[in-house]
C-alpha cells in the first residue's frame, strides 16, 4: 500500500498511473487523427491535473520560412469545467466544448508576424521566451521548445499549478513532442 500526493492510500503509486496514461496518448493520436482541434485535446490531456498539473499553457508553432509565430492551443485550469471530465471519451465535442473558454480561444488566434528565428528574437533566448508568455497573460512562465518538420520549431509556454512547482518536468520535457503529431 502506498500514500499519495494527496494522503490516500493506493496500490499503485501516482507516478505508474501517470506513466501508464503517457503511454497511452500516441494510441489515443493516431485512433483520432482526424479530430479537429486534436492538438487542443492532447495540450489539456497533458496539462491536467491527473498529469502535469499546469495552471496555464500555450502551445504555438514557430515558422521561419513564412516568418509566423502561430498560437495552435491553450490551456487553463480554470476552464476545465467547460468540457467533459474525460476528453478523450467524445473528443469530437471538445471543440464546441471549449467555445467560451477565453485563454484556450485566445491561444488558437494568435498570430505574430516575425518568426522568433528572423528577427533579434531567438528561440532558445529565456527572456524572449519568458516576455512571450507574460504577454500571453502567465505568470512567471516557463517554456520548452522543440524543432519539429520542415524546420519548424514547436514551443510550449507555460505555468506551474498551484503547487508552484511542475511535478516530472523531465517527463513533460520529452512527452510535448507528441502535439507535433496532431
Amino acid at each position: 500500500m502506498k500514500i499519495n500526493e494527496n494522503g490516500i492510500e493506493t496500490n499503485v503509486d501516482i507516478d505508474e498511473v501517470g506513466l501508464n496514461n503517457l503511454i497511452s496518448l500516441p494510441q489515443k493520436i493516431l485512433k483520432n487523427h482526424e479530430v479537429p482541434g486534436l492538438e487542443q485535446i492532447l495540450l489539456h490531456e497533458l496539462a491536467h491535473d491527473n498529469n502535469f498539473g499546469l495552471k496555464k499553457a500555450g502551445y504555438l508553432i514557430d515558422n521561419p520560412e513564412f516568418d509566423c509565430l502561430k498560437g495552435v492551443a491553450g490551456y487553463c485550469s480554470d476552464e476545465c469545467n467547460l468540457h467533459k471530465k474525460d476528453v478523450w471519451e467524445e473528443p469530437n465535442t471538445f471543440m464546441s466544448d471549449m467555445q467560451n473558454a477565453k485563454f484556450h480561444n485566445s491561444m488558437n488566434a494568435f498570430l505574430h508576424n516575425a518568426s522568433l528565428g528572423k528577427k533579434d528574437v531567438h528561440i532558445h533566448d529565456e527572456n524572449d521566451l519568458h516576455e512571450l508568455g507574460v504577454r500571453l497573460g502567465m505568470h512567471n512562465p516557463s517554456f520548452f521548445t522543440w524543432n519539429m518538420k520542415h524546420g519548424n520549431h514547436g514551443i510550449l509556454i507555460f505555468e506551474d499549478g498551484e503547487h508552484g512547482k511542475l511535478r516530472r518536468r523531465d517527463w513533460l520535457r520529452n512527452i510535448v513532442a507528441l502535439l507535433s503529431l496532431c
